[in-house]
């Protein structure tokens, strides 16, 4: 399986958490490994300032407590995004919320993939540049040593406050449109496939189109499709044609619900050198999830962490959380090599 830069591209934007919305997510990225070994300090004392010091170098992001990171076997901890029915904070949503806390407001917080950074854009009135990173640095340093994150690069910038652009008329269009859509699906019993997106609007030099998408389980498409136009037209919306594609809702029910799953199993490890995740990737095909983690990995890892990340996934995906997220999909999760083609793990049921 390949990754392409636009699928890249969309996890980095999954990934990014804005003012306006610090508790969306789906599914974040990247890093790379280096190794060490402890030697004997009178006979390679020489070898070790040479390792060290092309370790401070090289690395995307270096502090003495690196050191201790890296003697030991980071601890994988997978969290469901949402548990009881209750969003369960991310990395960003967390880093926010330090931001916050040590009295600064932020345009945004994210996470770019490849190499794996942290960016955080800081709205400054009282201080600055110089004064907030040297204040909050260190807090942040200390709080992804603590939650096991050893290698990234952090970024700490200055941002302009977004502005919220005045309603268009076309914005209230489309709001009207979104509305019309959902009550008349709602009336012919499809109550629960209106909670969907099913409605779009594609604007054109003198009016509008709407682009509708019809679950293909609809037996009613053409009468619900009529009397949308009829709610359009008594309501004199701008509005000179609706197109209708049609889609399997159980499909997209369930990448929907893969979307969580992946997204839980690489956050896990991403950003922890012991695991070298460097990529994701899913799908669904006839019914069948698959999950694609790639790794920095030229050959399988040593069998201590490929028993641990076997043990933490299948803890995980035997929570009851998971479990009702899952709801009896088939699947198939594997970690790749760094030739995005061989495996050495795979899950499956």
């Amino acid at each position: 399986m390949k990754f392409t830069d636009e699928q890249f591209s969309e996890l980095e934007e999954e990934l990014k958490i804005t003012e306006k919305s610090k508790n969306q997510l789906k599914y974040k990225i990247l890093q790379n490994i280096n190794k060490r070994k402890k030697h004997n300090r009178k006979r390679y004392f020489w070898i070790v300032v040479a390792v060290c010091m092309l370790f401070i170098v090289t690395s995307p992001f270096y502090s003495p407590t690196m050191a201790r990171v890296a003697e030991r076997i980071l601890p994988i901890s997978i969290t469901p995004s949402y548990s009881n029915g209750q969003y369960n904070p991310d990395l960003t949503s967390q880093l926010a919320e330090l931001v916050e806390r040590e009295g600064y407001s932020f345009n945004s917080v994210g996470i770019k993939p490849s190499p794996y950074t942290i960016e955080i854009s800081l709205i400054l009135k009282d201080s600055t540049l110089k004064q907030a990173t040297e204040n909050l640095e260190p807090k942040v340093t200390n709080f992804l040593y603590e939650n096991g994150y050893d290698q990234y690069e952090l970024i700490i910038s200055e941002g302009t406050e977004a502005q919220i652009p005045p309603k268009s008329e076309e914005d209230d269009t489309y709001d009207k449109v979104r509305e019309i859509v959902k009550e008349v699906f709602s009336a012919y019993g499809y109550a629960k496939e209106a909670d969907y997106e099913l409605a779009g609007l594609q604007e054109t030099w003198f009016s509008n189109i709407v682009l509708i998408d019809m679950p293909d389980h609809v037996d009613e498409s053409n009468e619900i499709v009529k009397d949308i136009e009829k709610e359009i037209e008594a309501q004199d919306l701008n509005i000179k044609d609706i197109k209708v594609s049609t889609f399997n809702l159980k499909h997209r029910q369930q990448d929907n619900r893969w979307g969580y799953i992946s997204s839980d199993i690489y956050n896990a490890m991403a950003g922890k050198s012991t695991y070298q995740v460097t990529g994701l990737s899913y799908k669904v095909r006839k019914g069948h999830s698959y999950v694609s983690i790639k790794t920095d990995f030229e050959q399988p890892p040593s069998e201590g962490i490929i028993e641990k990340i076997e043990l933490a996934v299948q803890d995980y995906l035997a929570l009851t959380d998971t479990k009702e997220v899952i709801q009896g999909d088939k699947y198939t999760i594997q970690f790749l090599l760094k030739n995005g083609e061989e495996s050495f793990i795979k899950i499956k049921n």
